[in-house]
Formats: structure tokens, sequence, C-alpha cells
């Protein structure tokens, strides 16, 4: 949203199944377009009601008080999950020294369950698609026929990143020098990135190369799309996405591996994938082999793949399995020591 309101209006015809028959021109459909759209371009929202609703209200051209009432209802059914936060003020004016923030955010999986048990079945990863151009085209195709994404949630600054890029340079000079990996290598790097890193480069010297002053980034083609991670010093961004469009696996599980090695580092940086985990035990092992460093998964990583309860709980055992039970006194991250 901007100053004047939304630059765009979106509309699902399909949210219009929340509709109420007994309530007049409903606008709950719009309302969740709306928090759909604005969740999909960026996961990690809030919608504050107390500082957002009357410009989404004149926005949308609707009364103050139905677009509350729809958001309340939305939270009733749990597709919105609803939190009040009250807090003090310095004003001296009596009844506003006390304020309260409610936040409404788009539950993904129970508009999914919601919308599955109305007749209409697409999955969390199409939702997530749904602030893209092409959103009515994804709403009808199945999900693997949707790119491979993967990435990193974060930032990582000065010597902590100094001491990513070394462990980055180390795996993919790693298995360039490694026989074992030719086969691997050859499909997981660009063939301009496996002449750079094969011997005699060493991991120090493609160090130096991200470490550069005012260019302090992380730059790898693969085989299959290409990753970038900078110092959050220098550039700041906190989202990492990387997109495969190709069917070989390599690519990938170098991908998995590259990212992993940063949330072993920190709990700052948090790894969310497309790859189940036992898709994900080649790239535990070359991290292991390559660095020494142990993988750790967060909740991120189970809320991408919408796993919840017992699915979750299978996930986990089968990394379990991959790396070995150990967990961390942390229990947002699943610490699985190989």
């Amino acid at each position: 949203m901007t100053i004047r309101g939304l630059t765009r209006v979106p509309y699902y015809p399909e949210l219009t199944v929340f509709c109420r028959s007994e309530v007049n021109n409903d606008c709950c459909a719009i309302v969740l377009s709306m928090l759909l759209f604005w969740h999909a371009r960026d996961t990690h929202q809030r919608f504050n009601a107390r500082k957002h609703a009357f410009q989404l209200a004149r926005s949308l051209h609707l009364d103050p008080d139905k677009l509350k009432e729809s958001l309340d209802y939305l939270a009733s059914l749990k597709i919105l999950d609803y939190e009040a936060v009250t807090f003090k003020t310095e004003s001296e004016q009596e009844d506003k020294k006390e304020k309260t923030d409610e936040f409404y955010t788009l539950n993904f999986h129970n508009l999914y369950v919601a919308l599955k048990e109305r007749g209409f079945q697409i999955p969390v990863k199409i939702l997530r698609h749904a602030a893209d151009d092409s959103f009515d085209e994804y709403a009808y195709l199945a999900p693997q026929l949707l790119p491979v994404t993967q990435g990193l949630i974060g930032n990582i600054k000065g010597e902590l990143y100094s001491t990513a890029a070394l462990n980055c340079a180390k795996i993919i000079c790693g298995i360039c020098a490694d026989p074992a990996f030719d086969s691997f290598a050859e499909k997981a790097l660009a063939p301009g990135w496996r002449m750079l890193v094969q011997p005699p480069a060493t991991p120090q010297d493609i160090y130096v190369r991200w470490c550069r002053e005012d260019e302090r980034s992380i730059d790898i083609d693969l085989g299959d799309g290409s990753l970038f991670i900078p110092d959050g010093d220098v550039f700041g961004t906190s989202r990492h996405y990387i997109w495969h469009t190709r069917k070989p696996k390599e690519p990938r599980i170098l991908a998995a591996a590259l990212y992993l090695s940063f949330t072993a580092l920190t709990p700052k940086m948090q790894f969310f994938s497309d790859l189940k985990p036992l898709e994900l035990k080649e790239a535990v092992k070359i991290l292991y082999r390559f660095t020494g460093l142990v993988a750790k998964f967060s909740d991120a990583y189970f809320d991408y793949l919408d796993l919840t309860g017992e699915e979750k709980d299978t996930a986990i055992r089968q990394l379990q399995e991959i790396t070995g039970p150990k967990l961390t006194e942390n229990t947002e991250i699943y610490d699985f020591t190989i």
C-alpha cells in the first residue's frame, strides 16, 4: 500500500465461497483477496488494523466498520491469525495513554483447508504465488509443474559473513577437487564457475573474491539458477531465493548445501525449500564433508512445506535418521548432527 492507497486491487473469485448469504454486499472476499495478495508478496507481513484499516477501506471504497467486521469474521474461521497488543503512549490525554494494535496474519495452511472443504483444491505452494500476474494459470497447475524454490530468510553481516563466504568456497572448491564428486560438480556448477574453482584454485582464492571492499557478496552460477547472498552491512537484503526450472537434481543439492552452511552458523539465517527431508540427504552430507558443519533446520523449513502435526513429526524423524538424533536447546532450531 502507498500513501494514496493500493496501487493494485487484486480479486480472486475463488474466495467468494466465504461470502455469507445473510450479509448484504459481503466484502469478505475482496478483503481476503487483498490480504492474500499482500502476504504472497512478502510472507513476513502482519496487517495492523489500527494503522491500515482506514487506508484499506478508502482504497476499496468500503465502510471501515464493515471492513473490520470482515477481518473478525475471517479470523473466526481461523483463516486469519489474530493478535492484540496493548501498549502505553506518552500522550497527556487520558483516552490516548493506552493504545491497542490488532494484527491479522494470513494462515496459508488454514486457507488451503477452508478452500478444500468448500470444493477448491488449491495447495499452499500455489497460494503463495497469488501475487504473480499469472496466478490465474497457476491456480489450475499441479505444484510439481512450478519451479523448485529454495532460499534463506534473514541476513548475515561482518565477520560472520566472512566465515560463511569461506565455508561456501570450501564446498564448491571441494566438490571440484574430490574425484568422487567429478560427475556431481559437472552438473551442479555452471561451466565457467567449474573452471574457476577447480585446482589449483583454493577456497582462500574464492573467498578473497567475495570479500572485496564494497563488493562483499557471494555469487555462484549453478547448473540451474544463480545463488547471491550479500553482506548485510553492504546491501542489507533479507530475502535470498533461487529458482530451479530444470530436471537435474545436482544444482538443487548444491544450493541446499550452500544455504545450510549459513544456518549452521547463526539462527538468524533460516532455510526454506521445496525439497523434502529425504531429498536433502546428499546436501547435508556435502555440508559436513567439506566444512565439518552440522545442518540446522528451523520452523521456516517446515512451515514453507506446510508440514504440521504428524507430517511435521515424520519430517523431523526423517532428518534425524539422515543426520543423527541431536536437538539443540533452542526448540525453534532443529540440530541434526551427523
